[in-house]
């Protein structure tokens, strides 16, 4: 259990580091105080996986830190209960001229590992880190970004944590120990340990959290489960998206370079190859007309014989998503599997959207359907034209007029 109690953090700011001297040496202050956070109350409770939204520079790795007893806040009280982890920023807790062999006893001392457990400990972290004797023989300062996280994670996680905090951790490195990292996170909510995950993939926190928190310019704008915060939160950005298109940046510009931008990595185990939709009109018609019966063919490659399922969604120009599915949300969600190339086809009969602009998203996603392997966003734009009622908005709803007076 994690509970915040009035938690404020405020920093000085110096225009210049010698101000600093100056305003001892004067008794006179000679810097502006900077609010990160300020009025945070809330409790994340055990065996909860709670997550953590908002913007960068919001206050959330602030929160994180004090969290993890790595900084103290200014005001008020956090309560923590149980053996803590912390994933922060890469780095943190490591000592650079160290190698990371070294630097994994030294974390393994940090939480009190001692004799047959401590060896136990270090070679479990080898093992999930996947690092080689010559890599871990190394200072870590020769680490790149990924075998940090991976040694971080590894060491992190071996403890068997009762409270694991992550801030960001899984945005880094590869597409196999992404998902091995999940994996793992997986099995430690199974067991009960308490999770409080920082993250900007909306879809992994909506996946894995019970509740989330939006921060905002130091403060909680928004507290409860995960479906209504991250709603409210991406109501906001869409605001901010619509406000920036006001102020001259194109709209269009930013689809073309979605349109044309790369896989999400270019050795996904399964890509993308191609979209189309088909109506009577043809294939690829640039203008749809309401009602028509629409048929969506998405195909992909699979590189390897790991099951996997794929996820697509109907989005306006705004980013606003007007509706998405996936394979994982079929009647027995049997995930998709075989080396080769796999054909899904989907029937929209009597396509109830209204008149206006609609690109697709398109997705790979790994077997749980948390980890995206490849991407293809605001792609194959189309127009819909409701040319037999009058009715406005996105979409059609049945309905029945049972009085009018």
């Amino acid at each position: 259990m994690i509970r915040f109690e009035g938690i404020e953090k405020i920093y000085p700011v110096y225009a210049r580091p010698q101000d600093r001297l100056w305003e001892w040496l004067s008794r006179k202050p000679r810097h502006r105080l900077h609010v990160a956070l300020t009025g945070v109350d809330f409790e994340v409770k055990s065996g909860e996986t709670f997550g953590l939204i908002g913007e960068n520079g919001a206050g959330k790795s602030t929160l994180l830190k004090i969290a993890a007893g790595t900084i103290r806040p200014t005001k008020g009280q956090v309560f923590r209960e149980g053996r803590v982890a912390a994933l922060l920023e890469l780095g943190a807790g490591f000592h650079p001229e160290e190698s990371g062999l070294d630097n994994i006893r030294f974390m393994a001392a940090l939480h009190g590992v001692q004799g047959e457990a401590l060896e136990a400990f270090v070679a479990q972290t080898i093992e999930f880190s996947e690092l080689s004797s010559e890599a871990l023989a190394r200072p870590v300062k020769t680490y790149s970004s990924g075998m940090f996280m991976r040694l971080a994670f590894a060491a992190a996680t071996a403890i068997d944590p009762e409270v694991l905090i992550v801030d960001e951790a899984l945005s880094v490195g590869d597409l196999h120990f992404q998902k091995k990292s999940l994996n793992r996170i997986l099995g430690l909510r199974e067991r009960g340990t308490t999770i409080l995950f920082c993250s900007h993939n909306l879809y992994q926190v909506r996946s894995l959290c019970q509740r989330a928190a939006w921060v905002h310019a130091g403060r909680i704008e928004a507290l409860g489960s995960t479906e209504d915060v991250v709603t409210a939160y991406e109501a906001y950005e869409r605001r901010r998206y619509a406000h920036l298109r006001s102020d001259g940046v194109s709209a269009d510009a930013e689809v073309g370079v979605a349109s044309a931008g790369a896989s999400a990595s270019v050795s996904a185990p399964v890509k993308i190859m191609r979209l189309t939709i088909e109506t009577s009109d043809g294939v690829n018609p640039a203008q749809v007309d309401s009602f028509q019966d629409l048929i969506l063919e998405i195909e992909v490659e699979a590189y390897s014989a790991a099951p996997f399922h794929v996820g697509f969604s109907i989005v306006r120009p705004d980013k606003d998503n007007v509706f998405g599915t996936s394979t994982q949300f079929r009647v027995g969600h049997r995930p998709l599997s075989g080396v080769g190339l796999h054909r899904l086809r989907v029937k929209y009969p009597r396509l109830p959207l209204l008149s206006g602009e609609y690109l697709w998203s398109v997705y790979t996603l790994d077997d749980s359907g948390l980890q995206v392997l490849d991407m293809a966003e605001l792609v194959q734009p189309f127009t819909v034209l409701n040319q037999r009622h009058r009715e406005v908005g996105l979409v059609w709803l049945e309905h029945e007029w049972l009085q009018v007076e």
